[in-house]
């Protein structure tokens, strides 16, 4: 039984089986989750996660202990990179700085606290590439304009753009869906 990450590191290191199994089948849920709100595509996102244990057990010897959680956070920073190399390198990635005007009206409340979780991660999976990467990597990852547009190679107003755009989009596919209840998006 494994105990701590700094113990599962070092057997991981040594190439013992059942610490790289347990690794895997410790992280392996949430990455695909973290895979398909950036790729929305399942055998997509299987190919990012195998990359990324690949990319994962080759460095491990190059990984850090900073407290219990860090190698999660070191793995889900592998996987983000593994995703945005997967787009790039399929050209599925494509940035538009002009802003064309969109009069999103608030949705309602009610409505917004009446969906489901599931209802909007649909939402977001359903986005522009662009807009759903940005969206991700701000919203969810906690990236600044910044570091995101180093990642993606777009300026930092590139990437304040497709956020806007991304929530726009969001509000416009809520409100639709508070007043219709339809799954359209």
């Amino acid at each position: 039984m494994i105990l701590n990450e700094e113990e599962l590191v070092r057997r991981c290191i040594v190439k013992d089986r059942h610490a790289q199994e347990f690794l895997f089948n410790q992280f392996y849920n949430s990455l695909y989750l973290i895979a398909m709100r950036y790729l929305s595509d399942h055998h997509d996102a299987e190919d990012v996660i195998i990359q990324s244990f690949t990319r994962v057990f080759k460095n491990l010897q190059n990984f850090s202990f900073h407290g219990q959680g860090s190698l999660g956070r070191w793995v889900r920073t592998i996987l983000i990179n593994e995703a945005i190399r997967s787009l790039k390198k399929r050209r599925l990635i494509q940035f538009n700085d002009e802003i064309k005007h969109l009069d999103v009206p608030n949705p309602d409340a009610n409505g917004l606290q009446q969906m489901q979780a599931s209802d909007i991660t649909r939402m977001i999976e359903k986005l522009p590439t662009g807009y759903r990467t940005v969206f991700n990597l701000f919203v969810v990852e906690g990236y600044p304009h910044r570091e995101i547009a180093e990642m993606l190679g777009i300026s930092e107003n590139t990437s304040k753009t497709q956020l806007n755009k991304a929530r726009k989009q969001l509000m416009k596919n809520i409100d639709k869906e508070s007043k219709y209840g339809t799954k359209g998006y």
